[in-house]
């Protein structure tokens, strides 16, 4: 280390795009965490197109990563170019934030993986996918599991998952729980949105569409509890990109939904804080999540939770949302109907989810995330 206890760090930052996703949203505060509060315990670099660079701060990570595009992130060039750049630049270890991990790494790397969803469940993804793709997906993802100086993952479950299908060691596995990644913003609707909902009058479900989602099973439970004048004009907002693939349009036509569920396509923070903020409800049918944040993000814009009882979903929610199986349709529109019409039940869930939401912070995820980077080097330091 180059100085008495500061490490010094290659973080992969290829997954912060312009259009990021769910590695780059965890990059993105993970980073922004670790230079804003672990200065004097990490001396941060950033691993970005135009090579290795120091990163002392917020503009940093922004200056350094402006040029990165859509898809870098899993470019082949990645397993010779960065080893080569890690070699003599004293860098104490490598931090990918998933299981790409460079092959030949010459210094210790610590990786995160979120998940193992095609692995646990192949029958969530396409099956020309499956047929291409989950081979070598599962043997990378099992090297990075095996080899790796440490593995950190987002929850018990997932750390569970990775040891029985992925033979990781318990002993390199920590169990680091994310934070809310959207800041609370101003409370109205945005005008595009205000013609089709209204404050306080419309479920609200954020993601992709993607079948493990639960997405299908929510529409059917909405259709279920609107029969006979349940719900009342009660509406179904979908924020997410739109995915043509698995016929959600042509699903809600059937179910007779058409009036009453809007598409919304991706929606940018500003304006999806505004949408929780102003939902009756949020809604998470997930059928498999490593850990799921938009309950957290729910909760802390003091909006009711109601959440899938699948994966590590009980977990990462405790006692502050409803739980519901998602593949029950007459019982989760039973509970959509419940929390419709109990003004008590959903000031209750508000409660509940402000208490809860606060054990959450990007400083707690970075905090844990720099104890393991210290087990690391205290590990590859010791006498063997």
């Amino acid at each position: 280390m180059s100085d008495v206890g500061r490490i010094r760090v290659v973080f992969d930052a290829h997954a912060l795009t312009p259009h990021r996703s769910g590695i780059g949203e965890y990059s993105w505060h993970l980073l922004r965490a670790l230079v804003n509060g672990f200065r004097d315990r990490v001396e941060l670099y950033l691993y970005v197109p135009s090579g290795i660079h120091p990163a002392t701060s917020e503009k940093d990570i922004l200056r350094l990563t402006t040029d990165i595009h859509d898809g870098d992130f899993f470019k082949l060039q990645h397993q010779w170019r960065l080893p080569a750049m890690l070699r003599g630049g004293g860098y104490d270890l490598l931090h990918t934030p998933d299981f790409l991990v460079p092959l030949l790494c010459p210094v210790p790397v610590v990786c995160t993986i979120h998940d193992i969803i095609p692995i646990v469940h192949p029958e969530f993804i396409p099956r020309s996918l499956k047929v291409r793709l989950l081979p070598v997906f599962r043997a990378w993802a099992r090297r990075a599991a095996q080899h790796s100086a440490a593995v950190i993952t987002d929850s018990a479950h997932s750390r569970d998952d990775i040891m029985r299908m992925l033979g990781g060691r318990e002993e390199r596995i920590a169990v680091v729980p994310l934070a809310p990644t959207l800041d609370v913003g101003a409370g109205s609707l945005p005008a595009e949105y205000a013609g089709q909902l209204q404050k306080g009058g419309y479920f609200l479900y954020v993601g992709r569409h993607d079948p493990y989602k639960g997405l299908a099973h929510l529409l059917r439970a909405f259709a279920e509890a609107r029969e006979n004048g349940g719900l009342g004009d009660v509406h179904l907002a979908v924020a997410g990109k739109s995915d043509a693939r698995y016929g959600y349009l042509e699903l809600v036509t059937s179910l007779g939904l058409g009036e009453c569920v809007h598409f919304l396509d991706y929606v940018p923070p500003d304006a999806l804080s505004a949408l929780y903020a102003n939902a009756l409800a949020y809604v998470h049918p997930s059928l498999y999540e490593g850990f799921g944040l938009p309950p957290l993000d729910a909760m802390r814009h003091g909006t009711p939770v109601i959440c899938s009882d699948r994966s590590s979903l009980p977990e990462v929610v405790g006692d502050a949302a409803l739980l519901v199986d998602p593949e029950q349709v007459k019982s989760f529109a039973r509970i959509l109907r419940n929390v419709a019409e109990s003004a008590t039940l959903r000031s209750t869930l508000i409660q509940k989810g402000f208490e809860h939401v606060r054990q959450f912070s990007w400083n707690l995820t970075a905090a844990k995330t720099v104890d393991v980077y210290m087990r690391v080097i205290h590990a590859t330091q010791s006498p063997s």
